[in-house]
């Protein structure tokens, strides 16, 4: 079992999975919200949210704060990090419908639609690869209505120029951020 703890980086409040940051304390994401603030769209607010890998809810509440609340659906399948969120009040008291589940197995069910898509599927240093796979990023396509939004938090590493090239397959690259070792990207939906 990894260890799932509440600790510091950096002089930040950081959850903790085997002593690598999933989320930073809200306040610390105002202050300096790395890769997390990298994610939030500057172009106009979100109607409808879907947050898969919510983590310690940091992104939730920097949407929250720079757009005002709407609706988001945080889907995570680590009940002790989602605990230890809520406990440390990170999380969103409203418009945020936490779903614990796998979010694979989610976007495949899914029967919503949402106009902003994140994606942050790390465990510990782990990305899950699967998030680049065509099946994948098909579904999320379909998810998405005409025009939606959705960032993607990857590692700045060799396969990332691969995984761009991915993405890009299924949907118009806006934007690339270098943020640390991370690169977010930004996509829409072609029409």
């Amino acid at each position: 079992m990894p260890e799932v703890r509440i600790g510091e980086d950096g002089g930040r409040a950081a959850l903790l999975v085997d002593g690598v940051v999933q989320s930073i304390s809200p306040e610390d994401g105002l202050a300096s919200g790395g890769y997390w603030a990298a994610m939030v769209p500057d172009d106009q607010p979100p109607r409808r949210g879907l947050i898969l890998g919510l983590g310690g809810g940091t992104l939730a509440r920097l949407l929250h704060v720079r757009w005002g609340p709407f609706p988001i659906i945080g889907v995570d399948d680590d009940p002790t990090i989602v605990a230890l969120a809520r406990q440390a009040g990170w999380l969103p008291s409203e418009d945020l419908e936490i779903v614990q589940a796998d979010a694979f197995a989610y976007v495949q069910a899914c029967q919503e639609r949402f106009d902003y898509i994140a994606v942050d599927l790390f465990r510990g240093e782990q990305l899950a690869s699967r998030a680049f796979g065509k099946p994948f990023l098909r579904r999320l396509r379909t998810l998405l209505v005409p025009r939606g939004r959705l960032a993607i938090n990857l590692f700045s590493d060799i396969r990332m120029l691969t995984r761009v090239a991915r993405i890009a397959a299924f949907f118009d690259v806006r934007d690339q951020r270098g943020v640390g070792g991370n690169l977010v990207v930004h996509a829409q939906r072609r029409r």
